[in-house]
C-alpha cells in the first residue's frame, strides 16, 4: 500500500502520477494545489484518502483529518499508516492518550514494512510513556533489534533514542547512536544526541567530541538551511516584550546586562563542553554573587543563538515564543536560578 514518498502501491504497480505530485506539493507547503492535482483522482481509494488527511493536518483541521483517516483505515483495514495518523492526532487532545494507544497498537500489529514498524514501536512507546507506563514503553522498545543493527531510517531512531534517555536507558540511547553515527557520519542531529547521552553518562571525552563534530556539521557552509526568520530588531522588540514580563525590580537590576545576538556557540566554549545547539547562554556574574565576589558588570551579558532557536521552531510564531523563554530562562540564571529551579517554573 502507499505511502507518502513510495513510488509504487503494495502489488508493485506504480502509482498514479498526481498523487505523487500532491505529495511533493504537500512537502512544499502549497496545500491548495495538493488538492487539486487529487481531485480528479478516485476520491475512496485510500492512498488519496491519506492525502486528504495530509491537507487537512496540514490546515490543522484535526477533525475532518480524523473522520478522513477513518475512511481510510475501513478502505484498507490492513494499512498501518492510517492507524498511526490517528495516534499522532490523537494523542494532542485532551484525555485522548488511551485511544491514542489503542491506534498506536493496531498500527504496530498491522505493520508490515520496516519503516512503518519502527515509526509504529516509536509512537506505541512515546504514549506509554505519556501515559505514566514506563514499564510498558521499554517492553515495547525491547522488540527492536538490538542496538548494534542499523535501522532504517535515521529520524525515528533519534526518535527511539530520545526515548531510552527518557526512560532511564542513557546506555542503550547511546549504543545505538553509535550506530547510528556510524551510518551516518554527516548527521548532525545524530552527533548531538550523541553527545546528550555520554552527558548523561558522564562521559566527557565522547560528549565533547560528538559535540565538537555536530558543531563542526553545523557551520558548515549551507547547513544553517536558509535565510534568517527574523532581524536583529525583531528579536529585540520579542526580548523587550518577554522583558516586560518581569517584575519591576527585577527589570532594574537587569538594566546593565546587554543582550547580545549570536548565530551559534562559539568553537572555544563548544572544545570546552558546552551544548553546541544551546538556544542561549548567560555569562557573567549572577546577582546574588555580586556582593560577595565584587561583580564584573562588563564580563556580564546575555547571549540569544539565533541559528540554534530557529533550528528548534517550526514556525515564525514558534520562534518568537523560543526567543521569549530562552530570555526568561537566562535572566533566571542571572538570579541565580539553576536548571532545577527553572524547571520546576517552566523556563527549562
Amino acid at each position: 500500500m502507499k505511502t507518502p514518498g513510495d513510488e509504487s502501491d503494495e502489488t508493485g504497480e506504480p502509482t498514479d502520477p498526481r498523487l505523487d505530485r500532491a505529495w511533493q506539493l504537500l512537502e512544499a507547503g502549497d496545500v491548495a494545489a495538493a488538492r487539486r492535482a487529487i481531485a480528479p483522482l478516485e476520491q475512496e481509494s485510500p492512498e488519496v484518502l491519506l492525502a486528504l488527511a495530509a491537507c487537512c493536518r496540514e490546515e490543522d483541521d484535526t477533525t475532518q483529518a480524523m473522520a478522513i483517516l477513518r475512511r481510510a483505515a475501513a478502505a484498507d483495514p490492513e494499512w498501518a499508516v492510517p492507524e498511526m495518523w490517528l495516534a499522532e492526532i490523537l494523542i494532542t487532545e485532551p484525555d485522548a492518550a488511551p485511544q491514542a494507544l489503542r491506534h498506536a497498537t493496531r498500527a504496530l500489529d498491522l505493520a508490515e514494512d520496516e519503516g512503518d514498524y519502527l515509526s509504529a514501536v516509536a509512537l506505541k512507546a512515546g504514549i506509554e510513556l505519556e501515559l505514566g507506563e514506563p514499564d510498558d514503553a521499554r517492553k515495547t522498545l525491547a522488540e527492536l533489534p538490538p542496538p548494534e543493527v542499523a535501522l532504517e531510517d535515521l529520524d525515528t531512531t533519534l526518535e527511539i533514542a530520545d526515548l531510552h534517555l527518557a526512560l532511564g536507558e542513557a546506555a542503550l540511547a547511546r549504543a545505538r547512536l553509535r550506530t547510528l553515527t556510524a551510518a551516518h557520519p554527516e548527521a548532525a542531529d545524530a552527533w548531538h544526541a550523541l553527545g546528550c547521552a555520554a552527558s548523561e553518562l558522564n562521559d566527557e571525552r565522547e560528549m565533547r567530541e560528538a559535540w565538537k563534530r555536530t558543531w563542526t556539521l553545523d557551520t558548515a557552509p549551507g547547513a544553517t538551511g536558509g535565510d534568517e526568520r527574523l532581524s536583529e530588531d525583531e528579536i529585540a522588540a520579542v526580548s523587550e516584550a518577554a522583558f516586560e514580563e518581569l517584575p519591576a525590580r527585577a527589570r532594574a537590576l537587569l538594566e546593565g546586562v546587554p543582550i547580545v545576538i549570536g548565530e551559534q556557540p562559539a568553537e572555544a566554549d563548544v572544545d570546552a563542553g558546552f551544548d553546541p545547539r544551546a538556544l542561549g547562554l548567560f555569562s557573567g556574574t549572577a546577582y546574588p554573587d555580586e556582593s560577595s565576589l565584587g561583580g564584573q558588570p562588563g564580563l556580564t551579558q546575555i547571549v540569544l543563538f539565533r541559528r540554534c532557536l530557529e533550528r528548534v521552531a517550526g514556525s515564525e510564531d514558534e520562534l518568537r515564543e523560543e526567543i521569549r523563554t530562552t530570555l526568561l530562562h537566562e535572566t533566571g540564571h542571572f538570579f541565580g536560578m539553576d536548571d532545577a529551579d527553572l524547571e520546576e517554573v517552566g523556563l527549562g
